[in-house]
């Protein structure tokens, strides 16, 4: 029938962009956990075996889920990111973090199936594709790539690296690998020193660690009276020393948004 290839493709379209806004509220109100082939099926309106058609078990699903957040986790950032001057990469950075760690709060189970390493287990026994067992590390990846305009505008700018001589010789093979990576970005220049990355990956660390602390409550309520004070003192602790590990300080210009809330399409 002519145009059947087009409406089918189309129908497979609605078909998982409503499996995923299922998975995605079962997230929400019951953690990874709570994503199953079953309860996705039940939800869309049809058996459980039909959506192995569009998904690769369960291992794949969770996989699509973890794309899924990571692409509104990015927009949200970029977002907060594109309401600074251009100019100023010490804003952007501060919007960022700050940003991030607004979105990450107000969606923890989220936080969790990116960070927890849950994709990396498969629960009949078998072992799943590279792509999803390795998957909360993408969001490291693809969020950490949000910040190497503004640490290349820095080098560019003058601030001091450690010398590729002074780091410590087991560092260098893992540091050339993310230069590789990192070359991949549009605009980033292949001759950027090791030490860049270095500073980049003591930034990556600090920001990582303390938001997985912060969104695990193991530095305090994060939900009772004066909480929202304490989370904005951690942040901005955090931004001040981000930015000194490039020579920087905190911009006047900055302006953070607070509203985690992410229309998604």
């Amino acid at each position: 029938m002519p145009g059947a290839p087009g409406r089918r493709a189309r129908l497979r379209r609605e078909l998982v962009t409503e499996a995923l806004t299922s998975a995605r509220r079962l997230l929400d109100e019951h953690g990874p956990d709570g994503v199953t082939m079953q309860a996705v099926a039940k939800d869309v309106g049809i058996a459980a075996p039909g959506l192995y058609r569009y998904f690769d078990g369960r291992p794949g699903l969770l996989h699509a889920t973890h794309q899924d957040v990571v692409d509104e986790l990015l927009a949200f950032v970029e977002g907060a990111r594109v309401r600074q001057p251009a100019d100023d990469p010490d804003a952007q950075c501060h919007a960022v973090v700050h940003a991030l760690f607004h979105w990450c709060l107000a969606h923890r189970n989220e936080y969790d199936l990116l960070m927890s390493g849950r994709l990396r287990i498969s629960g009949t026994g078998e072992t799943p594709p590279d792509d999803v067992r390795h998957a909360p590390l993408m969001a490291l990846d693809r969020v950490g790539a949000v910040f190497a305009p503004m640490a290349v505008a820095w080098w560019l700018a003058g601030c001091r690296v450690v010398p590729d001589e002074e780091i410590l010789p087991a560092l260098l093979p893992h540091l050339r690998v993310a230069r590789d990576l990192m070359r991949a970005i549009p605009g980033f220049p292949r001759d950027v020193p090791l030490g860049l990355l270095h500073a980049m990956n003591l930034c990556s660390a600090r920001l990582w660690g303390l938001l997985t602390l912060t969104v695990y409550g193991h530095l305090g309520d994060v939900d009772g009276p004066g909480a929202a004070a304490h989370v904005e003192a951690l942040v901005h602790d955090l931004v001040v020393d981000l930015l000194a590990i490039f020579g920087q300080e905190v911009s006047d210009d900055v302006v953070l948004v607070r509203d985690a809330v992410v229309p998604r399409s």
